[in-house]
């Protein structure tokens, strides 16, 4: 009888769904598959019947012993079996060693088999069996020669004991071996000298010194004199606080010195520890599982055509995770998956999101991860590989939406998307989305660049993101002069823009100008009133600055939505002739008996209050404590969101919880947006989008940039973006 695949099963499984409309799929796949499957499943039923298809969400971790000859002791392990683990299959193994005075049980205390798990049963990593042995007091001691060594009871006792129990290969290929601390250095003694055993060896902070051991013992040594070696893949790795840094350089040095080719990890954050090391794992097994075959099935994405109104009221539910997290997008392909009923081990589903996606006809797995709707945000931020699907009303500032293939949900075709359904919860109509950019001073080599190139390449990089918001805010703080840069009056500071460069606002969809910069007047009284009348002729809002007192502190207040957004701007830190007075116009001085009486009197009218300040500029990214403190107070005061509209160099978030007991959201500083500074930090940037539902804050949506070239902005890539975040969670204090 022809034996069955379970990943032929699986697909069977999947054919009957489509048939039955479980799934949506196009016609063609009905037609064309369905005979096919039919005459599979005919040939093999009788054995489908009697092996059922892998529904394990699990593996397990067990221990045996076995006996060594070398030195008369039994011996101990924990060896890893996969989900479905079938014992007339063959699986790829590592041997993972553990740290001096550590046991068996050191790499499952790390919470290895949970990776794992998530690894293999969400598709990431293939089926395998990891094989950890104790070695006891025999791998404390510095042996190397006869079989009263570890080296000679790993190769000649423990693996094959391993090979001869389990279903495991015995090719180079499929076999990795790897360890921490002294563990690592035991996983490159043996692999470098035996590099025909092994296709892959790892080093997780391990423990390696010249001179201590024989040479043709030491791995620094054989690595050094390595010079034409058929070497294994090889893997270092630490965190830049590891007391074992000086090894692993050298082990780095000598691989190099000798040509072979290698990966070596410093990661910016970590010392010779537990929580290092587990908060690598997945990097870890990605490496060793790089060139084995994942047995996946095949997945036939659905196809998603609604019949009804997708621009009206509907029942939306949006890819979500912890504001902390550093991912920004998810694959359109992971959602369907997801849709389709196949497990996503990153998911993690509230109550009430579950009943309403089951409700609407997704096939939920049964194994996806669900909390009860109080736990969700809590259970997100304690894992930041985690996302949610939640109604897009129940968004909460705490968690963030996820971008679909970099788009957001919003911006893309409703129509075709799984998770929307007819119903009544959501009216696209009273959603509002405005995005705060942080400094713009088109001035000095921007004003260059943008001469040089044109306004259309300025705006280029960055314009199919700003454009999508209902409103765009910038923080210009440099006025335009006919004769910029030569002025037709004193001039108090250095910085003005051209004239042919307004059409760079025109071209990015500005609505909102704030005025709260320190350079507006720099080129006079009358470029400021100038340009003021340019932002009125051209349509443009402004806020924080006006021809007199009562017109600079006015809020602006945007009727959108169903609902009303107050918005008010100040300076807090001059210089004094960039202050409104009233002999001359300029920027409203952040005075607190004013922002205490007009805050109070906003949150009492209007839906939602959000503020932005232009502070003292500071190259940090944590905010002083008196900046902090007076960001609290406009919270205090009543502020929904408060957003630092000064910092060249991005600053912190912080959820703060006010006085009142309201959860307010602070940024302390957005960067800059257009402006010639040229460091790492200065380059870097956040856009921050407000979304808000019939004028109530819903959540804020970030979006990272880089500016090139001096004068053009641009989104960062999901490397750039991910290390950049990474960065500016630790600053803000959000737990990795």
């Amino acid at each position: 009888m022809m034996k069955m695949r379970r990943t032929t099963i699986k697909r069977l499984e999947r054919l009957e769904r489509l048939a039955e409309g479980r799934i949506a799929a196009p016609l063609f796949t009905l037609l064309f598959c369905l005979p096919c499957a039919l005459l599979m499943w005919g040939a093999g039923l009788a054995h489908a019947e009697t092996i059922p298809p892998c529904s394990d969400a699990h593996g397990q971790i067990i221990q045996q012993t076995y006996h060594s000859e070398a030195i008369d002791q039994t011996m101990r392990y924990s060896v890893y079996l996969p989900p479905c683990y079938d014992a007339d299959s063959a699986y790829p193994v590592i041997y993972l060693l553990h740290g001096s005075n550590r046991t068996d049980e050191h790499w499952p205390s790390l919470g290895i088999d949970a990776v794992l798990d998530r690894g293999i049963v969400g598709g990431a990593l293939p089926p395998m069996v990891v094989a950890m042995p104790y070695g006891g007091w025999i791998a404390n001691e510095n042996r190397f020669v006869g079989a009263a060594t570890w080296s000679h009871i790993f190769l000649n006792e423990f693996m094959p004991t391993i090979e001869a129990r389990y279903a495991v290969r015995d090719t180079r290929e499929d076999r990795a071996i790897g360890g921490i601390s002294r563990g690592g250095f035991w996983a490159f003694n043996i692999a470098l000298r035996f590099p025909h055993l092994f296709g892959a060896v790892g080093g997780h902070s391990a423990f390696f010194d010249p001179g201590h051991f024989p040479a043709e013992y030491n791995p620094l040594d054989i690595a050094r004199n390595a010079a034409g070696m058929d070497a294994p893949r090889i893997w270092l790795d630490r965190g830049a606080g590891d007391y074992a840094f000086f090894g692993l350089d050298t082990m780095h040095d000598a691989l190099s010195f000798a040509g072979i080719a290698h990966d070596y990890t410093i990661y910016p954050e970590g010392e010779h520890t537990d929580d290092y090391w587990a908060a690598h794992l997945r990097d870890y097994l990605a490496f060793y599982a790089a060139t084995w075959e994942r047995d996946e099935p095949d997945f036939i994405p659905p196809q998603i055509r609604h019949d009804f109104d997708v621009g009206g009221t509907l029942d939306l539910y949006v890819p979500s995770a912890a504001f902390a997290a550093t991912r920004m997008s998810i694959e359109r392909e992971r959602l369907l998956r997801v849709y389709a009923g196949l497990l996503d081990f990153d998911l993690i589903l509230s109550e009430s999101a579950r009943d309403g996606l089951i409700a609407g006809g997704v096939a939920i797995n049964t194994a996806t991860t669900t909390v009860p709707d109080a736990a969700l945000i809590d259970a997100l931020w304690e894992s930041p590989s985690a996302y949610t699907l939640i109604a897009l009303n129940n968004l909460t500032p705490r968690l963030r939406p996820l971008n679909i293939d970099g788009d957001f949900v919003l911006d893309t075709d409703l129509s075709a998307y799984p998770f929307a359904f007819a119903g009544d919860a959501v009216d696209l109509s009273r959603v509002t989305r405005m995005m705060f950019t942080g400094t713009t001073a088109l001035a000095r080599r921007t004003r260059e660049a943008i001469q040089q190139n044109g306004v259309n390449w300025a705006v280029s990089g960055i314009r199919d993101v700003v454009i999508r918001p209902d409103f765009l805010h910038i923080s210009n703080e440099v006025s335009f002069a006919p004769r910029c840069p030569q002025s037709d009056e004193p001039v108090l500071g250095g910085l003005c823009a051209m004239d042919e460069h307004f059409a760079l606002l025109y071209l990015l969809g500005v609505d909102i100008v704030e005025l709260s910069g320190n350079h507006n007047n720099d080129y006079g009284f009358n470029a400021y009133l100038r340009t003021l009348a340019m932002y009125e002729d051209a349509g443009m809002m402004t806020v924080a600055g006006g021809r007199d007192l009562e017109s600079a502190r006015a809020p602006r207040i945007i009727e959108h939505g169903g609902g009303s957004i107050a918005l008010l701007s100040c300076n807090w830190n001059g210089p004094d002739f960039a202050l409104v007075s009233e002999t001359r116009p300029g920027a409203a001085f952040c005075v607190l008996d004013w922002l205490r009486e007009a805050i109070p009197a906003l949150q009492a009218e209007h839906d939602t209050v959000i503020v932005t300040l232009q502070y003292a500029e500071y190259d940090r990214y944590t905010p002083i404590e008196r900046q902090v403190n007076h960001f609290r107070q406009v919270a205090d005061m009543g502020a929904d969101v408060v957003l630092g509209t000064q910092a060249h160099q991005p600053q912190t978030y912080e959820f703060y919880t006010t006085e009142d007991g309201r959860d307010a959201f602070i940024h302390y500083g957005l960067g800059n947006f257009f402006f010639d500074q040229t460091s790492w930090e200065k380059v870097r940037f956040f856009m921050d989008e407000v979304i808000l539902y019939g004028g109530e804050l819903l959540t804020v949506n970030i979006h990272t940039g880089i500016i090139e070239d001096l004068g053009r902005p641009r989104p960062m890539t999901a490397a750039e973006s991910a290390e950049f975040l990474a960065l500016m969670w630790r600053e803000s204090g959000f737990p990795p």
